[in-house]
Protein backbone atom coordinates (compact mmCIF):
# COMPACT_ATOMS: atom_id res chain seq x y z
CA UNK A 1 0.00 0.00 0.00
CA UNK A 2 1.39 3.40 -1.09
CA UNK A 3 -0.05 6.53 0.21
CA UNK A 4 0.38 10.05 -1.48
CA UNK A 5 3.19 11.38 -0.15
CA UNK A 6 3.55 15.12 0.73
CA UNK A 7 6.21 16.98 2.07
CA UNK A 8 5.69 20.85 3.71
CA UNK A 9 8.07 23.52 3.02
CA UNK A 10 8.42 26.50 5.47
CA UNK A 11 9.35 29.88 3.95
CA UNK A 12 10.31 32.41 6.40
CA UNK A 13 13.70 34.40 7.47
CA UNK A 14 12.03 35.07 10.62
CA UNK A 15 11.65 31.44 11.66
CA UNK A 16 15.14 30.32 11.25
CA UNK A 17 16.08 33.70 13.24
CA UNK A 18 13.91 32.56 16.26
CA UNK A 19 11.74 35.52 16.06
CA UNK A 20 8.89 33.22 15.44
CA UNK A 21 7.78 29.58 15.83
CA UNK A 22 6.96 27.37 13.11
CA UNK A 23 3.33 26.10 14.47
CA UNK A 24 2.17 25.52 10.80
CA UNK A 25 3.97 22.92 10.22
CA UNK A 26 3.31 20.52 12.76
CA UNK A 27 -0.57 21.45 12.10
CA UNK A 28 0.28 20.58 8.56
CA UNK A 29 1.58 17.34 9.53
CA UNK A 30 -0.86 16.33 11.85
CA UNK A 31 -3.79 17.35 9.95
CA UNK A 32 -2.40 15.46 6.71
CA UNK A 33 -1.15 12.07 8.76
CA UNK A 34 -5.14 12.36 9.65
CA UNK A 35 -6.07 12.61 6.00
CA UNK A 36 -4.59 9.11 5.31
CA UNK A 37 -1.31 11.22 3.82
CA UNK A 38 2.36 10.44 4.37
CA UNK A 39 4.17 13.54 5.45
CA UNK A 40 7.84 12.55 3.87
CA UNK A 41 10.07 15.96 4.47
CA UNK A 42 9.52 19.01 6.55
CA UNK A 43 12.02 21.63 5.16
CA UNK A 44 12.64 25.62 6.51
CA UNK A 45 13.81 28.38 3.81
CA UNK A 46 14.86 31.74 4.31
CA UNK A 47 12.87 34.37 2.09
CA UNK A 48 15.14 34.16 -0.84
CA UNK A 49 15.10 33.08 -4.64
CA UNK A 50 17.51 30.45 -4.30
CA UNK A 51 16.31 28.67 -1.53
CA UNK A 52 12.64 28.60 -2.16
CA UNK A 53 13.35 27.34 -5.41
CA UNK A 54 16.19 24.46 -4.67
CA UNK A 55 13.68 23.13 -2.15
CA UNK A 56 10.64 23.05 -4.21
CA UNK A 57 12.52 21.57 -7.14
CA UNK A 58 14.15 19.11 -4.20
CA UNK A 59 11.14 18.24 -2.67
CA UNK A 60 9.12 17.44 -5.91
CA UNK A 61 11.57 14.11 -5.65
CA UNK A 62 10.03 13.25 -2.62
CA UNK A 63 6.58 13.93 -2.78
CA UNK A 64 3.63 13.72 -4.80
CA UNK A 65 2.01 16.75 -2.94
CA UNK A 66 4.23 20.20 -1.50
CA UNK A 67 2.40 22.46 0.60
CA UNK A 68 4.64 25.32 1.27
CA UNK A 69 3.29 28.34 4.19
CA UNK A 70 4.49 31.79 4.03
CA UNK A 71 5.71 34.68 2.02
CA UNK A 72 2.29 35.38 0.57
CA UNK A 73 1.44 39.32 0.41
CA UNK A 74 2.11 42.11 -0.85
CA UNK A 75 5.60 43.16 1.16
CA UNK A 76 9.03 43.43 -0.04
CA UNK A 77 10.26 40.20 1.27
CA UNK A 78 6.84 37.99 -0.05
CA UNK A 79 8.38 36.37 -2.92
CA UNK A 80 7.39 32.83 -3.03
CA UNK A 81 5.10 33.09 -5.71
CA UNK A 82 7.63 34.47 -7.53
CA UNK A 83 10.40 32.35 -6.53
CA UNK A 84 8.33 29.20 -7.29
CA UNK A 85 7.25 30.30 -10.91
CA UNK A 86 11.22 30.94 -11.30
CA UNK A 87 12.25 27.86 -9.93
CA UNK A 88 9.72 25.96 -12.20
CA UNK A 89 10.45 27.70 -15.49
CA UNK A 90 6.33 29.24 -15.36
CA UNK A 91 5.54 32.84 -15.97
CA UNK A 92 4.25 35.04 -13.08
CA UNK A 93 0.68 37.05 -14.29
CA UNK A 94 -1.75 39.18 -13.21
CA UNK A 95 -4.74 36.93 -12.18
CA UNK A 96 -8.08 38.61 -12.79
CA UNK A 97 -9.45 35.69 -10.52
CA UNK A 98 -7.06 36.62 -7.60
CA UNK A 99 -7.72 40.43 -8.06
CA UNK A 100 -11.44 39.57 -7.40
CA UNK A 101 -11.09 37.84 -4.03
CA UNK A 102 -9.02 40.79 -3.25
CA UNK A 103 -11.61 42.80 -4.03
CA UNK A 104 -13.57 40.69 -1.71
CA UNK A 105 -11.27 41.35 1.29
CA UNK A 106 -10.44 45.18 0.77
CA UNK A 107 -12.69 48.59 0.84
CA UNK A 108 -11.67 50.81 -1.50
CA UNK A 109 -8.33 51.23 -3.54
CA UNK A 110 -6.45 47.57 -3.77
CA UNK A 111 -3.45 48.88 -5.86
CA UNK A 112 -1.18 48.32 -2.98
CA UNK A 113 -2.35 45.10 -2.65
CA UNK A 114 -2.23 44.33 -5.86
CA UNK A 115 1.28 42.10 -5.80
CA UNK A 116 -0.40 39.58 -4.04
CA UNK A 117 -2.28 38.51 -7.38
CA UNK A 118 0.36 37.81 -9.76
CA UNK A 119 0.83 33.78 -10.04
CA UNK A 120 2.07 31.02 -11.72
CA UNK A 121 0.85 30.64 -14.84
CA UNK A 122 -2.08 27.50 -14.79
CA UNK A 123 -2.24 28.73 -10.95
CA UNK A 124 -5.59 28.24 -9.42
CA UNK A 125 -6.28 31.06 -7.06
CA UNK A 126 -7.41 29.60 -3.31
CA UNK A 127 -9.78 32.38 -1.28
CA UNK A 128 -8.47 33.91 1.76
CA UNK A 129 -11.53 34.12 4.02
CA UNK A 130 -9.41 35.80 6.61
CA UNK A 131 -6.58 37.81 5.51
CA UNK A 132 -6.67 39.05 1.66
CA UNK A 133 -3.39 37.34 -0.18
CA UNK A 134 -4.49 34.18 -2.00
CA UNK A 135 -3.56 31.23 -1.50
CA UNK A 136 -2.51 29.12 -5.08
CA UNK A 137 -3.27 25.47 -6.46
CA UNK A 138 -0.76 24.53 -9.45
CA UNK A 139 -0.27 20.78 -11.09
CA UNK A 140 3.32 20.59 -12.44
CA UNK A 141 4.86 17.63 -14.17
CA UNK A 142 2.31 15.05 -12.64
CA UNK A 143 2.77 16.80 -8.96
CA UNK A 144 0.73 19.02 -6.97
CA UNK A 145 1.97 22.59 -5.63
CA UNK A 146 -0.26 24.18 -2.88
CA UNK A 147 0.73 27.76 -1.56
CA UNK A 148 -0.58 28.90 1.60
CA UNK A 149 -0.17 32.17 3.89
CA UNK A 150 2.39 31.91 6.67
CA UNK A 151 0.28 33.32 9.29
CA UNK A 152 -1.41 30.59 11.42
CA UNK A 153 -5.32 31.56 11.62
CA UNK A 154 -5.08 32.20 7.81
CA UNK A 155 -3.30 29.08 7.08
CA UNK A 156 -5.66 26.56 9.06
CA UNK A 157 -8.74 28.32 7.65
CA UNK A 158 -7.64 28.33 3.70
CA UNK A 159 -6.71 24.72 4.59
CA UNK A 160 -10.10 23.54 5.87
CA UNK A 161 -12.08 25.45 3.21
CA UNK A 162 -10.02 25.38 -0.11
CA UNK A 163 -7.07 22.36 0.49
CA UNK A 164 -9.09 19.63 2.20
CA UNK A 165 -11.99 19.11 0.01
CA UNK A 166 -8.90 18.80 -2.79
CA UNK A 167 -7.25 16.23 -0.86
CA UNK A 168 -9.93 14.24 0.08
CA UNK A 169 -11.46 14.15 -3.73
CA UNK A 170 -7.61 12.33 -4.58
CA UNK A 171 -6.62 10.45 -1.23
CA UNK A 172 -6.16 6.63 -1.29
CA UNK A 173 -5.64 5.66 2.10
CA UNK A 174 -7.47 5.19 5.39
CA UNK A 175 -5.60 6.64 8.64
CA UNK A 176 -6.22 6.53 12.51
CA UNK A 177 -3.71 7.46 15.50
CA UNK A 178 -3.91 5.50 18.84
CA UNK A 179 -2.55 7.04 22.03
CA UNK A 180 -1.72 4.76 24.92
CA UNK A 181 -1.38 5.35 28.18
CA UNK A 182 0.30 2.29 29.83
CA UNK A 183 1.07 1.40 32.81
CA UNK A 184 5.26 1.10 32.99
CA UNK A 185 7.27 3.96 34.31
CA UNK A 186 10.48 2.97 31.88
CA UNK A 187 10.48 3.45 28.02
CA UNK A 188 12.67 1.19 27.75
CA UNK A 189 10.72 -1.66 29.03
CA UNK A 190 7.70 -0.83 26.56
CA UNK A 191 9.86 -0.74 24.02
CA UNK A 192 11.33 -3.78 24.22
CA UNK A 193 7.57 -5.19 25.07
CA UNK A 194 6.46 -4.34 21.77
CA UNK A 195 9.71 -5.30 19.44
CA UNK A 196 7.82 -8.33 18.38
CA UNK A 197 4.66 -6.28 16.68
CA UNK A 198 6.81 -3.85 15.84
CA UNK A 199 8.50 -6.35 13.62
CA UNK A 200 5.23 -8.32 12.36
CA UNK A 201 3.72 -4.24 11.44
CA UNK A 202 6.49 -2.73 9.42
CA UNK A 203 3.90 -0.32 7.80
CA UNK A 204 2.63 0.63 10.98
CA UNK A 205 4.32 3.13 13.15
CA UNK A 206 4.70 2.89 16.92
CA UNK A 207 6.69 5.45 19.33
CA UNK A 208 7.13 5.19 22.76
CA UNK A 209 7.46 8.42 24.85
CA UNK A 210 9.82 8.61 27.72
CA UNK A 211 6.99 10.11 30.27
CA UNK A 212 5.63 9.07 33.53
CA UNK A 213 3.95 6.83 32.95
CA UNK A 214 5.17 5.80 29.40
CA UNK A 215 2.82 6.88 26.35
CA UNK A 216 2.51 4.81 23.57
CA UNK A 217 1.61 6.30 19.89
CA UNK A 218 0.41 3.88 17.39
CA UNK A 219 0.14 5.44 13.61
CA UNK A 220 -2.13 2.86 11.19
CA UNK A 221 -2.50 3.06 7.11
CA UNK A 222 -4.79 0.95 5.13
CA UNK A 223 -6.30 1.24 1.44
CA UNK A 224 -10.17 0.49 2.85
CA UNK A 225 -11.88 1.31 5.70
CA UNK A 226 -12.49 -2.46 6.51
CA UNK A 227 -8.56 -3.06 6.30
CA UNK A 228 -8.42 0.08 8.99
CA UNK A 229 -10.80 -1.50 10.95
CA UNK A 230 -9.12 -4.71 10.87
CA UNK A 231 -5.62 -3.82 11.05
CA UNK A 232 -6.97 -1.63 14.52
CA UNK A 233 -8.37 -4.45 16.07
CA UNK A 234 -5.46 -6.83 15.33
CA UNK A 235 -2.99 -4.37 16.48
CA UNK A 236 -5.12 -3.14 19.65
CA UNK A 237 -5.80 -6.91 20.66
CA UNK A 238 -2.12 -7.70 20.52
CA UNK A 239 -0.95 -4.65 22.50
CA UNK A 240 -3.38 -5.81 25.21
CA UNK A 241 -1.61 -8.78 25.65
CA UNK A 242 2.19 -7.45 25.25
CA UNK A 243 1.70 -4.56 27.77
CA UNK A 244 -0.26 -2.95 30.83
CA UNK A 245 -2.99 -0.46 29.47
CA UNK A 246 -3.94 2.39 31.25
CA UNK A 247 -5.85 4.01 28.85
CA UNK A 248 -6.80 4.10 25.02
CA UNK A 249 -7.74 7.22 22.90
CA UNK A 250 -8.44 6.64 18.99
CA UNK A 251 -8.11 9.89 16.70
Amino acid sequence: MQCYRVAIIAIGSEILKGIIQDTNSHWLARSLTELGFEVTRIMVVPDDYEDIGWAVNAMLGFSDIIITTGGLGFTKDDITLDAIARALGLKLSLNQEAVDMIKRRVTGNIDPYLKAAFIPENGKPLFNSVGISPGVYLEIHGKKIIVLPGVPSEMKTMFEEQVKPILLSMTKCYSTRITIITDHQKEREVDNLIKEIRETHRDVYFKTHATTPVKLTVVIHASSANELEEKLNNILGKLRTLIKIREIKID
